[in-house]
């Protein structure tokens, strides 16, 4: 698999993390730099959702 086709399967699977798994993560972190990777990451998810329910008038 090469590193292009596993970030986009990556990419997938981090839209599908839920609130409760991403705070899981960040708690569950065994580094500062992995804490905050996990932070980003669900900062990304959520707000991608975010836009989706003002686009879809759903607030």
């Amino acid at each position: 698999m090469s590193t292009n086709d596993a970030l986009k399967m990556l990419y997938k699977e981090c839209l599908k993390l839920e609130p409760d798994e991403a705070t899981q993560l960040i708690l569950s972190a065994e580094t500062e730099e992995e804490q905050e990777f996990y932070s980003m990451v669900s900062d990304f998810v959520f707000q991608h959702r975010q836009r989706k329910v003002i686009e879809e008038n759903r607030f």
